[in-house]
């Protein structure tokens, strides 16, 4: 159960009703944090996502306010009536009420499985965003140098590269280097 565990786990019910739910979770060794408003919540998230298991119906909002409010950041459980017809978004799965103890747990599970899956993707999403650009850039020098010292492609690059290499430092920084410089002088 390590995986919840990682994850802040915070349950926004009424009382009698976030009472019954941490019983349920205590019972499978997940700890959990009560809120019992939709503000609490919020004051509580903060600028951190976190994971949420809340009711359709809060004191001061409904859950689905709740869970538009936190944003992107944050994952909910949302617990709704049988008849609820509402969508939800990306963030937000639902689990119609009455729910066995069973399934509340596995959905509990689930939402941390997919929370974890979802922050490795990201990180995953922002490196490679960040090689590109840094490719960009480098590909921007190689022509900067290609334009001005009348090189072939592999000859900027080799120069990109070695200067890198005998300065010890990434050949991004090298590739900075030329763009911010007025004029590229033959090495």
């Amino acid at each position: 159960m390590s995986q919840v565990q990682e994850e802040r786990l915070v349950i926004a019910a009424p009382q009698h009703v976030a009472q019954k739910l941490c019983t349920i979770l205590e019972n499978v060794k997940i700890e959990t944090e009560v809120c019992t408003s939709g503000e609490e919540t919020l004051a509580l998230a903060k600028e951190d996502g976190l994971m949420l298991v809340t009711t359709w119906k809060l004191p001061d909002m409904t859950g689905a306010e709740l869970a538009q409010r936190l944003g992107e950041e944050s994952d909910v459980l949302m617990i709704v009536p049988q008849d609820f017809s509402g969508g939800s978004g990306a963030n937000v799965m639902t689990l119609s009420n009455p729910i066995s103890q069973d399934a509340f747990v596995q959905a509990v599970r689930v939402l941390a499985h997919c929370r974890s899956r979802m922050g490795e993707l990201r990180t995953r999403a922002q490196k490679l965003a960040r090689t590109l650009e840094e490719r960009k850039v480098i590909e921007r020098a190689k022509g900067r140098m290609m334009d001005q010292l009348h090189l072939s492609e592999s000859e900027a690059h080799y120069r990109m590269q070695k200067k890198s290499m005998d300065s010890g430092r990434r050949i991004i920084d090298i590739a900075r280097e030329i763009l911010e410089a007025e004029e590229i002088i033959a090495s």
